[in-house]
């Protein structure tokens, strides 16, 4: 039952991500943090400089091979397996979900599809992380420095998704950039609220 348990959670957590992707993320041309966003910013380079359509999941699938690897070695055999599960049916589910689905929303206000992208997306990371898994990437080092450190590693992570939608910016269009940086804020914030395995508590003890 645990297993199912877990199984029914990462299948969920991959399902709410690939929606998000392709409805407040594209709605909002907004780029997310992690390998997610740096698998469409090379789907948006390519399409614009070289004019080649390139699938998400292969991108998303390549980029996560080594940190996929490194926890399989370091962090757990069964962590791993199922976060290799979610990133492999984020992916495919981005590529084939069918657009029934994604017609359903249609939002015109980018501040709106990044406010409630950033939430849709904490919520699905947090099913993954509560069935112990991750949705890879950068959150394979987030688990393994709490793992290891017990710290919170997301403001790092946050930090280092800023520097690539600097990039971004510089690329493409500054605006979709900074409105990017606001669905981080809100995927990390509400990341925080969903998840609190690794905070630490402090206990004041005052006697007479």
């Amino acid at each position: 039952m645990n297993t199912a348990k877990r199984i029914v959670l990462v299948v969920a957590g991959s399902i709410i991500m690939a929606f998000n992707i392709n409805t407040f993320v594209h709605a909002g041309n907004l780029f997310p943090g992690g390998f997610t966003g740096l698998s469409l910013l090379i789907q948006e380079c390519a399409a614009r400089y070289a004019g080649v359509i390139m699938p998400f999941s292969p991108i998303l699938f390549l980029l996560n091979a080594v940190p996929a690897f490194i926890s399989f070695r370091f962090i757990g055999k069964k962590f791993s397996l199922y976060s290799c599960l979610a990133i492999v049916l984020t992916g495919l589910l981005t590529d084939f979900m069918p657009l029934m689905f994604i017609d359903l929303i249609q939002l015109h206000d980018t501040l709106l599809s990044a406010v409630f992208g950033g939430i849709l997306n904490a919520v699905g990371i947090s099913l993954c992380l509560h069935a112990g898994a991750t949705s890879g990437g950068t959150d394979f080092i987030a688990i393994f420095i709490a793992d290891k450190y017990g710290r919170d590693a997301f403001n790092y992570i946050l930090g280092g998704n800023c520097v690539i939608l600097a990039i971004a910016g510089y690329l493409f269009s500054l605006e979709q950039a900074l409105y990017s940086i606001i669905f981080q804020f809100t995927a990390t914030m509400g990341l925080r609220t969903l998840y609190k395995v690794y905070k630490q508590m402090t206990l004041f003890i005052i006697t007479l």
